[in-house]
């Protein structure tokens, strides 16, 4: 595909969202939601807001170019590398831990996978700035940031690669961090139930096939994710700290907290109640970890220096790693800080799309041994899945 196709499918599928949103949810707040697009070389997006909580909303989203072009380059890329994987190979091999060696679901015809995965990892972008919209993170950082800026420029919230982010310290920092895993939370909230309102369409899947095919899409989905994040990154693995620093999380970080969240939701009551689905959490926990193998095998050995398998990219679950427990640790407080009035400033969305904590996840950071002995030595990767729910 050329470039100015992909352009026009992400013009399509992003203006589609936007007219919705438009159409409904803040047509009834008598506010607007607009996209805008932008040139030059970067991987990201931002949010923009009015200053005044108490006004109008006027929100927009801005994409640029780059971003969506450099989506589809690596959809493209994992799914050329995938099918290149010869049988029988140690790499192939891998698979083996996961029940099959498929590496992209038979359910799609082999031109729909760099597709979906581009539709979704663009739509989960979108999502994650309207998250920041949806809880006026522009507003919540200037009145809980130490910083320099005053409200109506802190109104704007920049993503983009790790690479180009200030270097915040210290109480800025902390907040900084908070909302934007608050912006992902939303952002994996809402793509779920975009998700689950498609699946459940009879005229969209039959029925008989919808198990297989929402694992597909959430397969494909978390490729795409991954991605995202492995971009954001860059081709060297980052050493967690337990030092909030930065604008952003690091980006293996995020993608770990972000894994788990899916399970939860797709797992939940409500959502099993409106779409039945024959997965249960060991399933989805797999299909998770398979996708998140796929992404890092592309990654390591296409993007890396060595250009070989790199298990410093591998996702282990964040229970497991005390330096990323530390870490949190002033994220739950700050959030626990902001959280009242970030629900006053939330004027939409479900429930289920503010980040919460349980009470188990906040025993387990509180009695992190920074060192590793104790507990952490015991802890098992998959207990990330059921750590972090809404």
């Amino acid at each position: 595909m050329e470039d100015f196709e992909i352009y026009q499918l992400a013009g399509q599928v992003l203006g589609t969202l936007t007219r919705e949103l438009n159409d409904g949810i803040y047509a009834k707040l008598g506010g607007e939601l607009s996209i805008g697009w932008r040139e030059g070389r970067k991987f990201g997006a931002y949010a923009s807001s009015s200053a005044d909580p108490a006004a109008p909303i006027r929100h927009s989203i801005t994409i640029y170019y780059e971003l969506v072009r450099q989506v589809w380059r690596d959809a493209e890329g994992l799914c050329e590398f995938l099918r290149s994987i010869p049988e029988g190979t140690d790499v192939d091999r891998l698979y083996d831990f996961y029940g099959n060696r498929e590496k992209l679901p038979t359910c799609f015809e082999e031109g729909e996978h760099v597709k979906n995965i581009f539709v979704a990892a663009i739509t989960w972008v979108f999502f994650h700035e309207l998250g920041h919209l949806m809880q006026e993170h522009g507003v919540i950082r200037a009145e809980f940031g130490s910083t320099a800026e005053g409200p109506g420029l802190a109104a704007d919230i920049q993503d983009f690669e790790a690479s180009g982010d200030d270097v915040l310290v210290g109480r800025e920092a902390v907040v900084s961090h908070a909302t934007e895993l608050a912006a992902d939370f939303e952002a994996m909230n809402f793509y779920v139930v975009e998700l689950i309102r498609h699946v459940s369409d009879p005229t969209f899947v039959p029925v008989e096939a919808r198990t297989e095919v929402l694992a597909g899409l959430v397969y494909l989905m978390l490729c795409g994710l991954s991605l995202v994040f492995f971009r954001f990154n860059g081709a060297k693995p980052l050493a967690p700290s337990a030092v909030v620093e930065g604008s952003h999380p690091n980006p293996l970080t995020r993608l770990e907290i972000n894994l788990p969240q899916i399970h939860e939701n797709l797992d939940s009551k409500l959502m099993r109640a409106i779409c039945s689905h024959e997965m249960d959490r060991k399933g989805l926990v797999m299909l998770g970890g398979k996708a998140a193998l796929s992404a890092t095998l592309y990654w390591t050995m296409t993007t890396t220096e060595s250009r070989q398998f790199d298990d410093r990219f591998m996702l282990r679950g964040i229970l497991t790693n005390p330096t990323v427990l530390e870490y949190l640790q002033p994220i739950v407080a700050c959030w626990d800080e902001m959280l009242p009035r970030v629900l006053e400033l939330r004027r939409f969305g479900a429930p289920t799309g503010v980040m919460t904590f349980t009470n188990a996840f906040r025993h387990r950071i509180a009695e992190v041994i920074p060192w590793g002995q104790g507990s952490e030595g015991a802890s098992q990767a998959g207990v990330a899945s059921t750590s972090l729910r809404p």
